[in-house]
C-alpha cells in the first residue's frame, strides 16, 4: 500500500493520483474530509515489482485545479510541483 496526505487551504482535495516509473496517472482511494481546510488521506493498493521505482502522486483541487510539475519555493506564493520519491523493492 502506498499512503499520503493531501492540502489544498481553503479548496479542499477532491483527487489524488498515483504514478509509477513514468506510467499512466491511477486514482487513489480518498479518506474522509472533515473541512476543506484540513489534510486529506488517500492511498493506493501497488503490486509492486522488485527492482528500482519512481513514485509520483498529483493532487487536484476542489476548484478541478491539477498540481502542476512546475517547481517553485513556498515564497511568495507557496510551493508547486509534484511530490516524487524513489523506491527500491527488494
Amino acid at each position: 500500500m502506498v499512503a499520503g496526505i493531501a492540502w489544498a487551504q481553503h479548496r479542499g482535495i477532491s483527487a489524488v493520483e498515483i504514478q509509477i516509473d513514468n506510467g499512466a496517472w491511477a486514482p487513489a482511494t480518498l479518506g474522509a474530509e472533515d473541512t476543506i481546510d484540513t489534510w486529506r488521506q488517500w492511498r493506493y493498493p501497488w503490486q509492486a515489482t522488485t527492482g528500482d521505482h519512481a513514485v509520483t502522486v498529483r493532487a487536484t483541487d476542489g476548484d478541478g485545479v491539477v498540481q502542476t510539475s512546475a517547481v517553485a519555493p513556498p515564497f511568495p506564493s507557496g510551493a508547486t510541483g509534484l511530490h516524487e520519491i524513489p523506491v527500491t523493492v527488494t
